[in-house]
Formats: C-alpha cells, sequence, structure tokens
C-alpha cells in the first residue's frame, strides 16, 4: 500500500471517529457534542487534518504505526463524565469532579517512564471553576472571562498519579522517537497552566506528534451571555471576546483514542496497567 492509499484508508477512518465524536455512537460519545441552541449554546469536537506525519513510522501493508522492539508510548487518560449537551448541564458536571487527567508512559527495553503536567492546585489563585463561581457571585458582567487566565502553579509530574485512569492506549514506536519524546519531556516549561492551552492534555497530545501521531482533543464551546443557575439568571459574558471557548480535554482525546485502538491503530492496554504493582 502506498503513501497515498495509506492517507486515502485514514481520511475514511478518521470520518467514522468523526461521526462517533459528534453524535452517533452510543455511551458518553453523544455528550461532547451539541448543536447550537436557542440560547446560543453549542460544543464541537475540533478535527484535526491529518492523522499522521508525513514521516510517520507505519506498516506499508496494514498503514498502522510500528516501533522497534520493546519500545512503546502509552498515553492514559482519566476523565470525568462531563456532560457538554448544555451549558447547565457541563457546569454543574465540572462543579461535582473538576479534575480530570491525561498523562503518558515512556517505555524502552530497560525502563518504564511515567510523565505528566499538573497544576491548578488553587495555592496563589482560586482553581479555575471556583474562580467562575466566585465571580458570578459578585455579579462579574464577564465571569467566564476567569478561564483565559493562565495559572503559575504547573508542576512536572513524575511517576503514577493518586487515582487510576479510566483509559490506556499503547502505541509502539521507534528508538528515535523514544529518545525526542524523552528530550521534550525533560526539557519542557511546566510552571505555567492554563485552560485554554499548557495543560495535560496538551503535553500529552504534544509527545504524540513527536512519536508521529496527531489526535483529536479539544472542543469548541460556544457560549450564551447568560444562563439559569438555581433559579437565577446570571451573566457569563458582556465582552464578545469570550463567547468562544476552545480548549483541551481528557474527554474528547479519551473518545478518540478508544476509537483508534478499535480500528487497530495503538491498543487497549487499561488492563495491563491497572494490574500493575506500582
Amino acid at each position: 500500500m502506498n503513501r497515498k492509499a495509506t492517507e486515502r484508508v485514514y481520511r475514511a477512518r478518521l470520518l467514522v471517529v468523526v461521526i462517533l465524536l459528534t453524535g452517533v455512537a452510543a455511551g458518553c460519545a453523544h455528550r461532547l457534542h451539541a448543536p447550537m441552541q436557542p440560547d446560543g449554546w453549542s460544543a464541537q469536537p475540533i478535527v484535526i487534518v491529518a492523522r499522521f506525519a508525513p514521516d510517520a513510522d507505519l506498516d506499508p501493508a496494514t498503514g498502522t504505526p510500528v516501533g522497534d522492539e520493546g519500545y512503546y508510548l502509552y498515553i492514559l487518560t482519566e476523565t470525568a463524565n462531563w456532560d457538554f449537551s448544555e451549558g447547565t448541564s457541563l457546569f454543574f458536571s465540572i462543579w461535582q469532579r473538576p479534575w480530570a487527567h491525561g498523562w503518558i508512559i515512556l517505555e524502552s527495553p530497560r525502563n518504564r517512564l511515567e510523565f505528566g503536567h499538573t497544576g491548578d492546585f488553587g495555592r496563589e489563585n482560586p482553581r479555575y471553576h471556583e474562580g467562575v463561581m466566585q465571580r458570578i457571585r459578585d455579579g462579574d458582567p464577564n465571569s467566564i472571562a476567569y478561564l483565559w487566565q493562565m495559572m503559575s502553579d504547573g508542576q512536572f509530574q513524575i511517576g503514577k498519579p493518586n487515582r487510576p485512569p479510566t483509559f490506556v492506549w499503547r502505541m509502539p514506536i521507534t528508538r528515535r522517537r523514544y529518545q525526542l519524546i524523552y528530550e521534550y519531556v525533560m526539557q519542557r516549561k511546566y510552571d505555567q497552566f492554563g485552560v485554554r492551552t499548557n495543560n495535560c492534555t496538551d503535553m500529552v497530545v504534544e509527545t504524540a506528534a513527536l512519536a508521529g501521531i496527531n489526535l483529536i482533543h479539544r472542543i469548541r464551546l460556544t457560549l450564551p451571555p447568560e444562563g439559569k443557575f438555581w433559579g437565577r439568571t446570571l451573566r457569563v459574558w458582556t465582552d464578545p471576546q469570550y463567547r468562544i471557548l476552545e480548549f483541551s480535554t481528557p474527554e474528547v482525546l479519551e473518545v478518540d483514542l478508544r476509537q483508534l485502538a478499535q480500528l487497530g491503530i495503538g491498543s487497549d492496554a487499561t488492563e495491563w496497567y491497572l494490574a500493575l504493582k506500582h
């Protein structure tokens, strides 16, 4: 199978993923998509242009990733089942379960290294969901603008976090890719942490890109200027620059990873990871 034929196959597979993301699939996938509603709310996962980098290491017969013996990239996600179907449902689901996470494992024949990017601890400033709530209580005309701030409490996560993943995806990589990812992880800056950029999911997809694969991980929310919470009408934004919010999230990433595993691109390693003695 030549490069053009392989690309056609994966464009077709990508279309399947997009359909599943936008609501045809059963389970949690439909909660990631909401068409434009009368109040101005909508949610739409952001589609990638190409699944693989031009220099991706693919089996010429199957078009699936290949690597050197013993070298793997694992991507781990812990989702919180946020409900993007409407603004109120998302608000309450985040308030009840504000923590979601994504991180990686690099494996070679000699060792297995687990890394991530954490932040938003609320030490210097209120955590994002708490800051928005406080601005709503204060009557801020642009309460949602708190999500545009960058936190300075980011940290480099080394080792297993204190909660299990909901999905683990494994992809073979070459020794060269392993070294590229390792050097990137070690040189990357982790002190800044944000909702819209530079968060745990961004770190994960950046390493995946170095492995030669592009992942669907971002969502675009169109926000109504006001919403009803606890029977009250509250202002969300006045300045139209806050009407659209785009960000990376494990909620979208995990759906993509599960579909990749079903398509034979990488594999599901969740049971293997949960059985490990850390």
